[in-house]
């Protein structure tokens, strides 16, 4: 799947193939079958691994935790240390994380025996072992109950609908993109009655794919694409190769990339580039890997790699005694944490990839919302909130197809 078989009559084929651009394989190119047969995915945890957690976490409560509300601010590796199974366990999952996969799994988190603000310090404590945990962002949606500025987010609806409004998280389907931080890691807490499936895929696999199905649209890729982000817009490639490790690194957020085409001045995208991440979607879900992330699977993902997404789910608004089962307080909640892992990959040294993750050096705490500080956060474009609030706008009204999943009204 991810080989290439040169065509004899396209010249383009050909260049894109057999020249700098060609299909790149390894670990980390696979479909959601060879992920399922992945030891990393779907870990079991062992008693004596539960025992080192549950020790960590009362170390962690003895200690002098800071908390923002039910947020612990100040987990370290001091505060929460792990015994040797867990150490020798999370050096395994880093390894396949930065150099195999980029996609691992723990299945049986102990959620049922912890509640809330425990789970917090023990996730963020395990984070804490795989690198940096940095502060989360959104061009979006600037709230603090998503995790904005915060270390730890709860990812979970506020209300029904395709466009979150006023600071609250929608049951809205989601594409496949990345966070802009290094690993994104989702700790399920609970499901919804019904929908919330997760999507992961490799962006290698599509990267190959896309070489084979449609070459002439891979270069528009590896050029810079306009996006919006807290500090403006800025346009980087969203497949790119280090210049000189050759390591692959990708960035794509296609809410982002369509909301800057609603600001003023910035460049129209072409069809073509239109055409081509709407195909990263499509080949996406074609190759990737939908499941039900259920009550203690904990998935860490490298965002250099792997894309994630995720279908609507079923809400129901406060005061609906009939559907409380699905409303924010009952309905379906994952934590999140952002990580810059101790053994990440250096990035692309290019003005923009500096501006945007603020370092571009391995193993250092970027990406998050300090690099969006530094360069400024500026107010939600005018023009912007206008298409959105006068219906010119549609949530990725800009892709020509649409794909199982999208429908809130569940």
């Amino acid at each position: 799947m991810c080989e290439m078989q040169k065509s004899p009559n396209s010249t383009l084929t050909d260049l894109v193939a057999f020249g700098e651009l060609k299909p790149i394989g390894g670990r980390a190119c696979w479909t959601g079958k060879d992920l399922v047969n992945n030891p990393c995915w779907g870990v079991q945890l062992t008693e004596d691994e539960l025992a080192e957690l549950d020790s960590a976490l009362k170390h962690a409560y003895a200690s002098e935790i800071e908390w923002e509300e039910d947020v612990p601010l100040n987990v370290t590796k001091d505060i929460f240390p792990l015994g040797p199974n867990m150490k020798k366990r999370l050096a395994e999952l880093s390894e396949e994380l930065e150099h195999g996969a980029g996609a691992i799994m723990v299945a049986n988190m102990p959620v049922d025996r912890y509640d809330l603000s425990q789970l917090a310090v023990m996730y963020l404590g395990i984070s804490c072992h795989l690198g940096h945990v940095v502060r989360q962002s959104s061009s979006g949606l600037r709230s603090k109950s998503r995790g904005y500025g915060m270390p730890l987010g709860k990812i979970r609806a506020e209300m029904a609908g395709k466009t979150p409004k006023d600071g609250k998280q929608a049951n809205n389907y989601f594409r496949l993109h990345t966070d802009r931080c290094d690993v994104i890691s989702l700790l399920s807490i609970r499901t919804a009655s019904k929908g919330g499936m997760a999507r992961v895929a490799s962006a290698i696999a599509i990267h190959d794919a896309m070489l084979q199905r449609a070459p002439h649209l891979v270069p528009l890729l590896y050029q810079p694409i306009e996006r919006i982000w807290e500090s403006g817009v800025i346009a980087l490639p969203i497949w790119c190769k280090h210049p000189k490790t050759g390591q692959f690194t990708t960035q794509i957020s296609p809410s982002y990339i369509e909301n800057a085409q609603y600001v003023n001045g910035t460049r129209q995208l072409s069809p073509d580039e239109i055409e081509a991440i709407d195909l990263i979607e499509e080949i996406g879900l074609e190759l990737g890997h939908e499941f039900l992330q259920l009550p203690g699977q904990m998935t860490f993902l490298n965002n250099h790699m792997v894309y994630h997404g995720r279908t609507a789910w079923k809400h129901a608004e406060e005061g609906d005694t009939i559907k409380e089962r699905d409303n924010a307080q009952n309905g379906r909640l994952l934590l999140r944490a952002w990580i810059s892992p101790f053994n990440s990959r250096e990035l692309p040294d290019t003005p923009e990839f500096r501006v945007m993750w603020g370092d571009v050096a391995p193993g250092v705490p970027r990406g998050g919302l300090d690099p969006a500080i530094s360069a400024g956060i500026v107010e939600k474009p005018k023009e912007l909130v206008e298409a959105y609030s006068s219906g010119k706008a549609d949530y990725y009204g800009l892709y020509r197809r649409k794909f199982d999943g999208e429908d809130v009204n569940l």
